[in-house]
């Protein structure tokens, strides 16, 4: 490939520029990606029928704009790209001359101009013109068409029109080409124009008209005959004129090129059908290649029984060592028997209309060893259509979203969690604009204050107004004071909107941007209960103080005596301070020890026995109770985050038989009070599962069916295990007390309880419903009242 390379040589350059000049040929130079007219030798100006002024160091098609848009630009560009040059035959070109544009003809060669360093800085043209070689030989072309069609066509006529008689002489062939079988009295260019097909007719009378000025006629047109068929004609001619350039005559042929016409037409159809043919094939190789190279799982299918065509390689991943294409699906993936794929795909093949799926659960056997996964993909099944538009197959565009899922699923869990946490303890959130003065709620926070629904403006100034008025000008304090330190954490004494007044602590956190206070986030609870509890404790202080004082004004008098009433006086006053601290505590942090505070109190029972009037005894009872109730809310608590987080979720192969016998042990006592009569029948032995799972969900349902027996009948229990759609079924029956349709709908709500005649809290059933959910599993009941109820749990 021959390459032109520039030169800086200032006397080179003259010398090459003269030359040009001189040259027989038209040279021009284009610099850059716009083609600016670095030179245009006479020959290429003269072609241009433009002066050097008008075209020199500017953009070749500004120039030059009749050519824009011919397809030079494409050309000259990737010359420029490739560095490939280029060459045209007999190229057409309309050039502006003499005030008109002209359709002229070009041999031309674009060649690569290269700079010193190899690098492309423009293009040399060389042009030839040759526009009357190429008129003349299309002249000729032309004469030789009209003959070739007279001779082959056969069924032709003659024509002559004077112009200035307004007579049309015609030979006994034309008439019978328009269905005449003689030659008709009259004819002239209107009575033709009645045979033509009405949608040819604004055609032909402008070619007419055309043939007038230009001297040539040159139609083809569908004309209806005397014997009412429809045909096609060629009608051409040559137009005479007289010295003046008038118009004095036509004359021509016609001829019948019906089936010239038709076969033409067939032959134009089939080869748009191999076109079309070869370019839908065209298409499925471009396809192919896009899906094999596609992030995401493709396949299509082949015929009513589905059969793997193509399959990309993502796809053939989730099957890794299966052979898929050349079967059916279900051959290639037995497993997908009982699930609803092939159901779907014929309706698919069968209606046409395209099928998609969302977060669908699908287990397939990944690894061909017989056990099953559970993922969860994003398909779209969409038929496919042969030439005819017949269905043919189905395209298959699947995504794996399982891991997407699991983590939302789990931000989901987490989002209950804190929900279930703020409504646990009363707490509401919130979240204040800094600059805007505008915050976000929980409807928990609003109702805080008294309101029954949220208000559609909340700022400080709407808490502070809600402060006891003592207390505003410490809570703008504060939270001035937080915009600095980040932190807001204090216990704020409000009237709410009934005028009640009540005690809450306010937690927040402050967020900067560059270093700026932009925004204020928290929540805030109701402790009112703990503030009346720690007054108790105050009060009940204050008299253990008194006794104190009492105790410790005989222990003065007895000092010499009983030295051992000293060291016990010592010790209660290490209660007492144990018991200050503890206030404290209690006061200022809301999650202080419960077992600590059961430990004090007995400590303090141990050290006071016998000491206390009936009223403190009465006062430790209350808080013994109090204790208690926390102490077993708090377990509750604990036991529900704890299915929540899943942290005994270590799975393993657990057999039903080992985990009943193990519970029935625990519960003979039980069982052998009550009576009861436990029937098994396990068809699925084992389950893989959490160990510590397992034993709870038996455990609950099964000591509640005995808890909740009825006292008219010998209680029953029945367990069953068995496989139900790839799932193992746990079902225990009893015929106890029952449950109305009422109650059913709130059963497996937290700290829900509908007999209270035995003990329990209200959480068994909630915490079997989280850790079987957690796990993809679930539980349900079926219920009569007064008849039983049976729990059935799917793994």
């Amino acid at each position: 490939m021959t390459k032109i390379v520039a030169t800086p040589s200032l006397e080179e350059s003259q010398w090459l520029q003269h030359l040009y000049t001189q040259a027989p040929v038209a040279i021009g130079v284009y610099m850059g990606n716009d083609h600016i007219i670095e030179f245009a030798n006479p020959k290429m100006c003269e072609i241009w029928g433009r002066t050097k002024e008008q075209v020199l160091n500017k953009p070749l098609f500004v120039a030059l704009p009749e050519v824009s848009g011919q397809g030079f630009e494409e050309i000259l560009a990737k010359v420029v790209s490739s560095g490939e040059p280029f060459s045209g035959s007999e190229m057409p070109a309309p050039l502006e001359r003499k005030g008109r544009i002209e359709l002229c003809y070009f041999n031309i060669l674009y060649q690569p101009l290269l700079s010193n360093e190899g690098e492309i800085i423009g293009v040399i043209q060389v042009a030839n013109e040759v526009t009357n070689s190429v008129k003349a030989r299309q002249k000729a072309e032309r004469n030789e068409e009209v003959l070739k069609v007279a001779l082959e066509a056969g069924k032709m006529g003659t024509w002559h029109e004077d112009l200035i008689v307004g007579t049309t002489t015609r030979s006994i062939g034309y008439d019978q080409i328009f269905g005449y079988a003689e030659a008709v009295p009259e004819w002239n260019f209107p009575i033709l124009l009645a045979h033509v097909a009405p949608e040819d007719r604004a055609m032909v009378k402008e070619i007419y008209q055309q043939a007038l000025v230009t001297g040539y006629l040159d139609c083809q047109m569908r004309i209806r005959r005397a014997d009412k068929q429809i045909c096609w004609i060629h009608l051409k001619g040559e137009a005479s004129f007289n010295i003046k350039g008038v118009p004095t005559a036509l004359s021509g042929i016609v001829m019948d090129i019906t089936a010239q016409k038709q076969a033409a037409e067939r032959e134009t159809q089939v080869i748009r059908e191999q076109a079309a043919r070869q370019e839908a094939e065209k298409q499925w190789k471009l396809l192919q290649e896009i899906f094999m190279d596609a992030p995401a799982m493709i396949c299509t299918f082949t015929g009513p029984d589905h059969i793997f065509d193509l399959v990309n390689p993502l796809y053939q991943q989730l099957f890794s060592n299966r052979q898929l294409q050349g079967k059916t699906i279900l051959e290639a993936l037995p497993e997908l028997k009982d699930q609803p794929f092939k159901t779907i795909l014929d309706n698919v093949y069968k209606t046409g209309e395209t099928y998609i799926g969302n977060e669908v659960r699908v287990n397939i056997d990944r690894f061909n060893n017989g056990t099953r996964e559970e993922i969860y993909v994003n398909f779209i099944y969409k038929a496919m259509h042969d030439v005819t538009g017949k269905i043919n197959g189905i395209l298959v565009f699947a995504y794996e979203i399982t891991e997407q899922l699991l983590a939302r699923k789990k931000i989901e869990q987490s989002e209950q969690n804190l929900r279930l946490a703020l409504e646990a303890g009363k707490m509401g959130t919130w979240q204040l604009d800094l600059q805007t003065n505008e915050s976000i709620r929980s409807l928990q926070h609003d109702q805080l204050f008294g309101y029954t629904s949220l208000l559609p403006h909340w700022g400080l100034e709407q808490f502070v107004n809600h402060a006891e008025p003592a207390e505003q000008p410490r809570v703008q304090e504060l939270f001035k004071k937080a915009l600095t330190t980040g932190e807001l954490n204090a216990e704020i004494q409000i009237r709410r909107t009934d005028g009640t007044t009540r005690w809450l602590v306010l937690r927040g956190q402050t967020f900067y941007e560059e270093k700026v206070p932009t925004r204020m986030a928290g929540v805030v609870m109701d402790i009112t209960d703990k503030k009346v509890d720690e007054e108790k404790l105050q009060s009940l202080s204050q008299e253990l103080a008194s006794t104190n004082e009492k105790l410790a004004a005989t222990n003065e008098a007895l000092l010499s005596n009983n030295e051992a009433l000293k060291i016990s006086n010592e010790q209660l006053g290490k209660v007492n301070v144990d018991l200050d601290n503890f206030v404290y505590a209690a006061s200022h942090d809301l999650k202080s020890p419960v077992n600590s505070l059961k430990g004090l109190l007995a400590l303090f029972r141990k050290r006071m026995n016998g000491k206390l009037d009936e009223d403190a005894l009465h006062v430790t009872s209350l808080i013994d109770e109090s204790i208690t109730r926390l102490s077993r809310t708090v377990e509750d608590l604990t036991q529900i985050a704890k299915v929540q987080r899943n942290l005994d979720d270590k799975r393993e192969t657990v057999y039903f038989s080992d985990i009943l016998v193990d519970i029935k042990a625990d519960l003979q006592d039980t069982i052998q009070e009550a009576g009861v009569e436990i029937q098994e029948k396990v068809e699925v032995a084992s389950v893989v599962y959490s160990r510590q799972n397992v034993r709870s969900i038996l455990f609950n349902l099964l000591s509640n069916a005995i808890k909740y027996r009825s006292t008219e009948r010998p209680a029953k229990i029945s367990i069953d295990t068995k496989l139900v759609n790839n799932q193992v079924m746990l079902s225990i029956t009893d015929n106890g007390l029952g449950l109305s349709a009422l109650q059913q709908q709130n059963l497996f709500t937290m700290f829900r309880r509908f007999h209270d005649h035995v003990e329990g809290s209200g959480v068994g059933l909630y915490m079997i419903k989280r850790m079987l959910e957690n796990n993809g599993g679930s539980i349900a009941v079926e219920s009569i009242e007064n008849e039983g109820s049976t729990f059935t749990v799917y793994f």
